[in-house]
């Protein structure tokens, strides 16, 4: 009898779908897109972007944490990235940045070169060229966004989707990355960067990897994207420049999967356990179904709402 009881007690316990947390992220960031114009002309705005990015990642984040028992934090890849990961992480930051940047041409032409750095289209870096600035742009901008984005979508959402298999983690965690950003033609942009910070973070075996990568790469946007327009108008060519950005892409693509592939045959020599878990869905259309299951939950179609409510705030 005490067995049942607990079983039926298993059987109505409420489990949380993980775009709840998703969810949670795009509500309080929208609320403040809403609140932004109340923000940007006061002297505390870098201490305002702070608190704002903590309550919209880390809040929600540290709720399910809690939620998922005391062994949950462990799950989460916490440790430093060996020495041997230097390269991958250069090799992956420099993949993001050239990438990104032929995606953003792509979709956005021309006129995405000179574009400032802004966290989520709302609020806008200003660097008047004093160092206490400098240093609160890179928290504000660069430490915070790399360590919040990271605990949540790499860190959370891709624990909670393996046991579909990396593969599912990677894109479904690259996908809602991409949406959180609120930005239709920038959205292959971003969903390119999911997949190669979770693809980060699994060949260094370290969240934090994923952490530092997201950080050189918003350290580049912050002080060095404004000299990208300049670095075309010296090539002169847009087929010049597109030429030597592609290179610099492949380049650190081969670099990045010929170092990935060396840590992989590392870990199998030292016997390393696996850092994550074996999946539980096993057949192509099971595989399959476990995508559309997820996609098609209430909770990740409030996402979908959500991302395109703020789409037509930001339009109108």
């Amino acid at each position: 009898m005490e067995n049942k009881e607990k079983l039926n007690k298993k059987e109505k316990r409420i489990v949380l779908e993980p775009t709840v947390v998703v969810l949670t992220t795009y509500l309080l960031l929208l609320f403040s897109k809403i609140i932004d114009i109340t923000l940007i002309n006061r002297d505390n705005e870098y201490l305002s972007v702070v608190i704002l990015q903590m309550m919209i990642f880390l809040v929600p984040a540290a709720v399910w944490s809690r939620f998922s028992g005391e062994k949950y934090i462990r799950s989460l890849r916490l440790n430093l990235p060996k020495g041997d990961s230097l390269i991958v992480i250069i090799a992956a930051t420099l993949a993001m940045i050239s990438g990104g940047i032929l995606l953003s041409l792509l979709f956005g032409g021309l006129e995405s070169l000179s574009e400032n750095f802004s966290l989520y289209d709302t609020f806008i870096s200003k660097d008047d060229g004093t160092a206490p600035v400098k240093l609160y742009l890179i928290l504000a901008y660069a430490a915070l966004p790399a360590i919040c984005e990271e605990f949540v979508y790499r860190g959370i959402i891709c624990h909670e989707y393996e046991k579909g298999g990396v593969l599912r983690a990677v894109l479904l965690s690259s996908l809602f990355f991409g949406l959180l950003h609120f930005n239709l033609h920038n959205l292959p942009v971003y969903f390119f960067a999911g997949i190669v910070l979770a693809m980060t973070m699994y060949a260094t075996r370290s969240l934090l990897g994923a952490v530092i990568t997201h950080f050189l790469y918003n350290l580049f946007g912050l002080f060095a994207q404004p000299y990208i327009n300049t670095f075309y108008n010296i090539t002169g060519s847009t087929k010049l420049f597109v030429t030597l950005l592609l290179l610099i892409f492949l380049a650190s693509a081969a670099i990045f999967c010929a170092e990935a592939s060396k840590l992989y045959k590392k870990y199998v020599l030292r016997s390393y356990s696996s850092s994550y878990r074996a999946p539980e869905i096993k057949g192509f259309e099971k595989i399959r179904n476990s995508y559309i299951e997820v996609l098609t939950k209430p909770s990740a179609i409030a996402c979908y709402a959500v991302y395109i409510i703020a789409l037509i705030i930001m339009w109108i």
